[in-house]
């Protein structure tokens, strides 16, 4: 840092003349309001202590997921193909699909028959209600039967 920077920086920060008309005016106490416990005083400070765990859960989570194995975009268009073809069956296909699950972390499979394609939300929806998120899918196949 060269000579003029440093007395601008001194200048800057050292200055306290544009306070010189309150530097001597006694501390405000209010009649109104009781002063807060210096117990208290630390909570104002500590805005991210609703935080507390965060990073526990992320871990968790990370742990969980280690095990998908994430499709390739080549694979998800294949596998978007194929949803769309079953999709114009009618009556729905009863379909085998295994697909990532997210709170155990494991890969599992489930038989059901396909009722409807949710694009918007991107799940595929079966009779009994339960559906499954298209991004965990890792094959599906139509069930003979």
């Amino acid at each position: 840092m060269d000579k003029k920077q440093w007395e601008a920086e001194k200048k800057q920060f050292n200055d306290t003349s544009r306070y010189n008309d309150i530097m001597d005016v006694p501390r405000h106490v209010s009649k109104a309001h009781l002063p807060m416990p210096q117990i208290d005083r630390a909570g104002q400070f500590a805005p991210f202590a609703a935080l507390t765990g965060y990073k526990e859960l992320l871990d968790q989570t990370a742990k969980r997921y280690r095990n998908k194995d994430y499709l390739s975009h080549s694979q998800l268009l294949t596998l978007t193909k194929q949803i769309k073809k079953l999709s114009k069956i009618w009556p729905w296909p009863l379909v085998t699909v295994t697909y990532f699950n997210g709170q155990n972390g494991y890969y599992e499979q489930y038989t059901g028959q396909l009722v409807n394609v949710d694009w918007q939300r991107q799940r595929l929806r079966f009779r009994d209600g339960s559906s499954v998120v298209i991004r965990n899918l890792k094959r599906i196949a139509v069930k003979n039967g």
